[in-house]
């Protein structure tokens, strides 16, 4: 296993916890949209990053 995929594993394992406790808690809906809000955040800095490389390779 590599340090990358060890890393993976442990943030998997802490979204799980964290994903179990909002359960218990009848917070999962607000759990699940900031989930789905970091995951578009990254989503779209990995797009301008991308966007950025790629024009400075031209």
């Amino acid at each position: 296993m590599t340090l990358l995929q060890g890393v993976g594993l442990f943030v998997a394992g802490y979204l799980a916890l964290l994903a179990r406790s909002a359960w218990k808690q009848g917070e999962i809906r607000q759990f699940l949209m900031s989930c789905l809000l970091l995951a578009t955040l990254f989503g779209v800095l990995a797009a301008v990053v991308a966007a950025y490389v790629r024009w400075m390779a031209n």
